[in-house]
């Protein structure tokens, strides 16, 4: 009798997973583009999966995939196309035709791919090698969870733009989206997304007004009177600034430990950094523009609701988070102490995991273990990262956090 137990298969590029006999051989080709299952002494009895070049709307998968799985069988032979019920995912079944054949054909869809399968089997032994082809393809489990969500974020922001922009043809293009005179990136999209499920809409709503922001702000053009109101700090790590890029002509103060000053002028919702020529066209240093900027940054409001939490030894854990962008620059606030000593102590913390987000928390051991440990999870999972490392605030002022102390 032939051992039952099973063995899981990890496609290659983690596109797929199932089960299959443990006795059974698996064979990869073109790194995991087909793969094969079956039993070792059979040359004759197999199935094989295979990764279309394709890619089809999840939602529409009652329309896109029969007409994939027909297109398929005319190139085969193979008939009685139906859905299949037992597999995890929306997937059709036909059997194969082909003279001394009784195997079948499956097309399965799930995350951001398609899958064409097929088993040999003879005609004569369908009872015997059907069964656990079945069972094998009712285990697979297309593992594409994160792709299918970009797929989904992709196709509403195009979908937007082409309606705002009908004249600019936007069209998907190799992994970004390209108009007449624009090109979009995603990657930061997708992660500030991730990172806040939530405000989904609101994130790819903003997103798209940014992007449709008419382009005549250019470096240049700003005078020193429309410029001076809207100058901003932003906090960025000190790796933002490339020495062989662009953004080596950005104007940058030194600030602690990983993470130094750039500035911006603010318009509506755009960000446009403030260069050294801009500095100098103005007739102004950047000393003096550095402490215009914190004016501007004193004057502005803080959010309404402060979100916190308090723990039981008297400890809090405040979080500000703002829409304007400038959310981690408020830690450069004069009056920061001062306006949380009295609900975090004369001693306090401060983490700027990422630009819109400050986070205030008490001096308490606890907090900076736990904080500490969501702070990196914040920052990693960021469309614009700053710092995982605290910062501790004090009356005499700001201090970067030393090994000892963030791990305490």
């Amino acid at each position: 009798m032939l051992p039952n137990t099973l063995k899981t298969f990890v496609h290659p590029h983690g596109v797929y997973r199932l089960e299959f006999p443990s006795y059974w051989d698996q064979v990869v080709q073109k790194e995991g583009e087909s793969c094969g299952f079956g039993p070792h002494d059979r040359d004759d009895v197999g199935l094989w999966i295979s990764i279309m070049p394709v890619s089809v709307n999840t939602e529409k998968l009652s329309d896109e995939l029969p007409n994939l799985m027909r297109q398929s069988l005319q190139k085969s032979m193979g008939e009685n196309m139906r859905r299949d019920e037992s597999l995890r995912h929306y997937g059709l079944v036909a059997d194969i035709t082909k003279k001394g054949e009784g195997g079948h054909y499956w097309i399965v869809a799930g995350g951001d791919v398609v899958l064409f399968a097929s088993s040999q089997v003879p005609v004569a032994e369908r009872d015997v090698w059907n069964p656990p082809f079945q069972k094998l393809m009712a285990s697979l489990r297309i593992t594409r969870d994160d792709q299918l969500a970009e797929v989904k974020i992709a196709e509403e922001v195009l979908a937007r733009l082409r309606e705002k922009h009908p004249d600019q043809d936007f069209a998907f293009d190799s992994g970004k989206i390209r108009g007449k005179n624009q090109v979009v990136y995603l990657s930061n999209l997708y992660r500030e997304i991730k990172s806040a499920p939530a405000r989904r809409d609101h994130i790819i709503k903003n997103f798209v007004e940014k992007v449709s922001q008419p382009t005549a702000m250019q470096i240049g053009q700003e005078t020193w009177e429309d410029a001076q109101g809207c100058i901003m700090p932003m906090l960025k790590p000190r790796s933002y600034i490339d020495a062989n890029g662009p953004t080596q002509h950005l104007l940058t103060t030194e600030w602690l430990g990983d993470v130094v000053i750039c500035y911006v002028i603010q318009s509506k919702k755009i960000f446009r950094f403030v260069t050294g020529w801009d500095v100098n066209r103005w007739g102004t240093d950047a000393q003096a523009l550095h402490r215009l900027a914190i004016e501007n940054l004193a004057a502005r409001p803080w959010p309404r609701e402060l979100f916190g939490a308090r723990a039981r030894d008297s400890g809090r854990v405040i979080v500000v988070h703002t829409e304007d962008g400038l959310g981690s620059s408020r830690l450069l606030h004069p009056d920061l102490h001062t306006l949380f000593q009295s609900a975090l102590g004369r001693t306090f913390w401060a983490g700027i995991p990422c630009r819109d987000r400050l986070v205030l928390f008490s001096d308490r051991k606890h907090f900076k273990q736990r904080i500490g440990r969501q702070l990196k999870k914040d920052h990693d999972t960021s469309a614009y990262q700053i710092t995982p490392k605290p910062f501790l605030v004090t009356r005499d002022g700001i201090a970067p956090s030393v090994d000892k102390a963030a791990d305490a």
